[in-house]
């Protein structure tokens, strides 16, 4: 066989050898664990910012709870911790909001972004996290503890909640 009838030029088959050592590079990086978390810190950043901290029990025979408003890049999210009898906190929920903006209600007179209220009226403490979608129009997420499965529901706030 000739060297002018090769199938590949020169310059393809140095942009397949690129290619196979680029290949070979991002499965070193990914095989490697060392390796691969450098890369993962070096493209996501970490930063996480408490908007907003509240702790309280839910009822009378509900979990003693700490809740956390925290955003990290462009979401905003709440953690819900429990209180075990020794003092360790337990992580029980972790939710996302689905929209990116801090936002504030006026409860009993004050502003806050995070609170732990009686929205309906029923004996049962909801986590009410206010925020703005894109548009800042404003939301009210409220979250009821469901004692059945030891989770949080989303549940929707009623008309009169909200003061003007």
């Amino acid at each position: 066989m000739n060297t002018s009838e090769s199938t590949f030029k020169k310059w393809e088959m140095g942009l397949m050898g690129c290619l196979g050592v680029i290949a070979m590079s991002l499965i070193t990086v990914a095989v490697i664990p060392s390796l691969r978390n450098s890369v993962k810190n070096a493209f996501l950043s970490a930063n996480r910012d408490i908007l907003a901290k509240v702790s309280g029990r839910l009822s009378a025979d509900g979990p003693q709870i700490t809740v956390l408003k925290i955003k990290s890049k462009n979401t905003i999210f709440i953690e819900i911790y429990s209180q075990e009898e020794s003092g360790e906190l337990v992580l029980m929920s972790k939710i996302p909001l689905f929209d990116a903006r801090d936002g504030h209600v006026l409860m009993q007179g004050n502003a806050t972004n995070l609170a732990i209220t009686d929205v309906d009226k029923d004996g049962q403490l909801e986590i009410v996290v206010p925020t703005y979608d894109d548009q800042s129009v404003p939301r009210l997420n409220i979250f009821r503890y469901n004692p059945l499965n030891k989770a949080f529901d989303r549940a929707t706030a009623p008309a009169d909640s909200i003061q003007k």
